[in-house]
């Protein structure tokens, strides 16, 4: 896809959609939802949206526990009956995924909605703790290692109920015009991720952000081929162009929400839709509230290709980097 035609498919989106709310009719009694980058932005309004239908339990997974507080407090105001608590949770930390998605296995009686949220935007290079790039590390390997360590809660909630459980993982419709060619053609030993965490890989500006949602698209459909849909249901749904201090970095991208971007109440209704309705999308990417086809790129035999060489060299770099991770029943016969 151009980057013209991109871009007024995604100014007549913006004009022209109004996201909905969950019907009412939508009742979560019973039910524990994780949510995580769920203290301000997209995450918070999502992580409201499904406590105000009657959750019965809301694990808020935040970096700074000060902020998940406050962002309890608010949500407290909607939902005074749901059982909300805030759980420590760095994507930049091996140490803090395996401790919180242990915490979950543990404490939790019942693990029925994730939502895989947190994210950031950097226009420079920057370098995780864990020597990744950090888009890298949050947005696409973090979030992969939650998919990876939660799903077992996740399963066994389901198998007990007879009904699927649901992830999300928050994508953009920026992958659509991400660059390709770092991940079809790397320069660092043929290794995808050796190459995207090579300082000489990165272009300044938004380029490595939009790469590190098409990442997410991919690994969504590696996890969904590996996963059973009568026992996790996993989709990836954009959000939009929303208001919110994401774009703090970005004066151009902030200067364009003012005009064209949608609220952060209504871009967390795209996030809960697709984590509770659309029983048919496993796998599947989501916008407008709707399934939608993936970039051309994911179907063609080089996305393929990619797909299959991402998902091997993250389940190598999780056995080398994260080995208290339990991630045997991902590899098995691999």
């Amino acid at each position: 896809m151009s980057n013209i035609y991109y871009f007024l498919q995604l100014i007549w989106y913006q004009l022209t959609f109004k996201a909905r709310p969950l019907p009412d009719d939508i009742r979560l009694e019973g039910q524990t939802a994780i949510v995580t980058g769920a203290n301000v932005g997209l995450g918070f309004e999502a992580a409201k949206e499904l406590a105000s239908h009657e959750l019965s339990r809301l694990i808020l997974g935040v970096r700074d526990l000060a902020k998940g507080e406050a962002a309890k407090a608010e949500i407290v105001r909607v939902a005074p009956k749901c059982d909300i608590q805030v759980w420590q949770l760095d994507q930049e930390s091996w140490a803090s995924m395996v401790a919180f998605a242990e915490r979950a296995r543990t404490d939790l009686d019942r693990l029925d909605i994730i939502l895989l949220n947190a994210g950031l935007k950097r226009l420079e290079y920057t370098r995780s703790p864990t020597s990744h790039e950090v888009h890298v590390q949050t947005n696409y390997l973090g979030t992969a290692l939650l998919s990876l360590l939660l799903s077992e809660p996740l399963r066994q909630t389901a198998q007990k109920l007879g009904k699927p459980g649901r992830m999300t993982i928050t994508t953009s419709s920026v992958g659509f015009i991400a660059p390709v060619r770092d991940i079809t053609n790397p320069q660092e030993g043929n290794s995808i991720i050796n190459w995207l965490d090579n300082p000489t890989s990165f272009v300044p500006g938004d380029s490595r952000y939009y790469l590190s949602k098409l990442l997410d698209m991919l690994w969504t459909r590696a996890l969904a081929s590996r996963l059973s849909a009568s026992d996790i249901i996993v989709n990836t749904p954009n959000p939009g162009y929303c208001q919110s201090s994401f774009h703090r970095v970005d004066p151009n991208g902030d200067m364009f929400s003012k005009y064209l971007a949608f609220t952060t109440v209504e871009g967390g209704r795209h996030l809960t839709d697709a984590a509770v309705r659309h029983p048919d999308s496993h796998g599947a990417y989501l916008s407008e509230q709707r399934l939608r086809p993936f970039p051309n790129f994911i179907y063609s035999v080089e996305g393929v290709e990619v797909q299959q060489k991402l998902w091997d060299e993250t389940i190598t770099l999780f056995r080398q980097e994260c080995p208290e991770a339990n991630i045997e029943e991902f590899t098995r016969g691999e």
